[in-house]
């Protein structure tokens, strides 16, 4: 079930934010686990309960929400939801990744839909319409090292799908993350960094639709423990944590006591 903490990049060269596509191949595009039953119903709850924060989508974007609701449905996965609702809110509510469209417009590649229970600490109404820039403004380094390689290889996306992960950690394990906390992150202490600190992980996955100029783009937020990356991959992460430079660290979501308070544990 762990086996995705093998897939985190644990490098400490380059610059903290990088692309990291890959071809998908025979891998899964989506996929269940145990907690399939358990995700799916907090996302009907987030429906109910916080529908304008999880799903946003204009009228153009039916005829496109109805081709990723067939390819869904091509996977064998059970369709949940009415027909009453936009196609791509009942797609994303029958599967545990979310779902986001982004259009090719003269202003670059613009989020013009998506079904985002699941946020990594950022809010879906302030960034739908944006281009990939603005999206990632907030992100150091990508204006300088990713905006123009990731907007070309979006013009350049084939019929093959692509993915990549990211990885953070945090203290708090909740998949319905829209924002931090206004006063930051508390800080653990090195006797508790096993069990109170959560690595998180987004595997992403980008495919060209047949409608023209679309893409559509997943997200399967998974998490753990930090003692079960120390349990697999104990001396890589030792490293990154001793070595990595701060900015690398900061990319991850850790402030320099945070960062100390890990290291003080894995010295002992």
């Amino acid at each position: 079930m762990l086996s995705w903490l093998l897939e985190l990049d644990l490098g400490i060269s380059g610059p903290p934010v990088s692309m990291g596509v890959r071809k998908l191949g025979d891998r899964p595009w989506l996929f269940t686990d145990d907690l399939t039953i358990e995700e799916l119903a907090l996302k009907r709850h987030l429906s109910q309960d916080a529908l304008k924060d999880v799903f946003v989508a204009s009228k153009e974007t039916e005829i496109v929400g109805n081709s990723v609701l067939s390819l869904i449905s091509k996977t064998g996965v059970e369709l949940t939801g009415t027909h009453s609702k936009h196609p791509l809110e009942r797609a994303g509510l029958s599967v545990q990744e979310d779902l986001c469209l982004m259009h090719r417009t003269p202003e670059g590649w613009i989020l013009k839909a998506a079904s985002l229970c699941f946020p990594s600490r950022w809010q879906l109404r302030e960034k739908i319409g944006k281009n990939m820039a603005s999206i990632h403004g907030p992100v150091e380094g990508y204006e300088t090292h990713l905006s123009k390689k990731v907007d070309n290889f979006f013009d350049r996306l084939g019929n093959e799908i692509v993915w990549r992960r990211n990885w953070f950690i945090h203290p708090d394990n909740s998949l319905y993350q829209p924002k931090p906390p206004t006063s930051g992150d508390p800080i653990i202490g090195s006797a508790e960094i096993g069990e109170r600190l959560f690595v998180r992980s987004e595997r992403q996955t980008l495919q060209l639709l047949e409608t023209p100029d679309w893409i559509l783009f997943t997200i399967r937020v998974q998490r753990a423990p930090l003692k079960n990356l120390l349990h697999k991959r104990k001396e890589e992460f030792q490293k990154w944590i001793f070595e990595a430079p701060d900015s690398h660290h900061d990319h991850k979501g850790l402030v320099s006591e945070q960062v100390r308070e890990i290291q003080k544990a894995l010295a002992n």
